[in-house]
């Protein structure tokens, strides 16, 4: 009976790794398969321009036809309407966190994306600054912030890109919101981040393009209660006004 005993533990540990080593291969394929996406086009870069503070327009993809984003609350919680002839497809930042990021997320509870768009290094593409984090328990933050990356344009359509950077952060608590602006008309975008300060208090960071990245000041800009960051005039009317609006 007891001899017994080490063959079943061998069998045992066989069975782990062989189950490990499966499960390797499995998430292995699972990520050649889904990390092989659509790819952007080819086009010139054209004019970014707002169409109102809410919507912005631009070659998202660089196909060679206008594109619009849609970020009605001004909150981040944007999305992209994608135009191809008579054809409309609509894909909003939630759906550009990749697939790791998704399955990092999903034993949390209160997690959110937001994201925006503007051209933060310059080279006339539309870039995509993302977020993924935690919202606050009642009055205390959460540091945990899964994602904050910025994704070069041009973009595939489900907003990927084969050029990513890191957007350097001092804190991980919830993002509220983030817009991009152009407030000296450089022709490269602030990230303004909209992120906890514990206390129903909200403050804002201001991020720029700094090497392969974004980088956040370290001391916060402003702050403001939840319900009146909102009603700053900070956006996308940055870029210039469409002439056809």
């Amino acid at each position: 009976m007891f001899s017994s005993l080490p063959r079943q533990r061998t069998r045992r540990r066989r069975l782990a790794t062989a189950t490990a080593a499966g499960l390797v291969v499995i998430a292995g394929g699972m990520w050649l398969l889904l990390g092989t996406g659509p790819e952007p086009g080819n086009h010139a870069p054209a004019a970014i321009c707002a169409l109102d503070s809410t919507i912005l327009r631009a070659d998202v993809d660089a196909d060679g036809q206008l594109d619009e984003i849609h970020d009605q609350d001004r909150d981040g919680t944007s999305s992209v309407v994608f135009r191809r002839d008579d054809h409309r497809t609509t894909v909003s930042v939630g759906d550009a966190r990749g697939f790791w990021q998704k399955l990092r997320g999903v034993p949390e509870e209160d997690m959110e994306t937001r994201g925006t768009f503007g051209d933060f290094d310059g080279d006339g593409y539309l870039d995509l600054a993302l977020f993924y984090s935690q919202r606050d328990e009642g009055d205390a933050p959460r540091d945990n912030m899964v994602v904050h990356e910025v994704h070069y344009g041009p973009l595939a359509r489900d907003l990927s890109s084969d050029r990513t950077g890191t957007i350097r952060m001092k804190h991980s608590t919830f993002v509220y919101g983030v817009r991009a602006t152009d407030t000296n008309h450089d022709g490269r975008a602030e990230l303004q981040v909209f992120q906890s300060g514990g206390d129903g208090a909200v403050s804002r960071y201001i991020g720029r393009q700094d090497g392969g990245g974004v980088s956040v000041s370290r001391e916060e800009t402003d702050f403001y209660g939840v319900s009146d960051w909102p009603d700053l005039k900070l956006g996308w009317l940055d870029f210039g006004a469409c002439a056809d609006r």
